[in-house]
């Protein structure tokens, strides 16, 4: 992944599954990742975030506030081949954001 291929509108669209975490959209949401740093999405509101770009694997780290105080959700791209890139939310449900734009 690269800075420019991270950058751009995820949307949440297999969030049926039991949830698991309280921590991850269980309804539709769309995330937008902005070049600046920022981001903005209904189920975690507006933010910042951090990419960790490596060679095999990018790891990316959402911080946000929420009604308790601040707030961060770890976690990393999945860029296969003849695939658009995805943020995996839990692997073992298959729920993950799927950049559409």
């Amino acid at each position: 992944m690269t800075k420019n291929s991270v950058v751009g509108i995820y949307a949440n669209t297999n969030y049926r599954n039991e949830p698991c975490c309280v921590e991850t959209p269980h309804k539709a949401d769309t995330l937008n990742l902005k070049s600046d740093g920022t981001f903005s999405s209904e189920f975690y509101g507006d933010g910042t975030y951090d990419v960790n770009y490596g060679l095999l694997n990018s790891e990316i780290e959402l911080h946000y506030e929420y009604e308790m105080g601040k707030a961060g959700y770890h976690t990393y791209f999945s860029n296969k081949i003849f695939e658009k890139p995805k943020i995996i939310l839990n692997y073992d449900l298959n729920h993950y954001y799927e950049k559409v734009e």
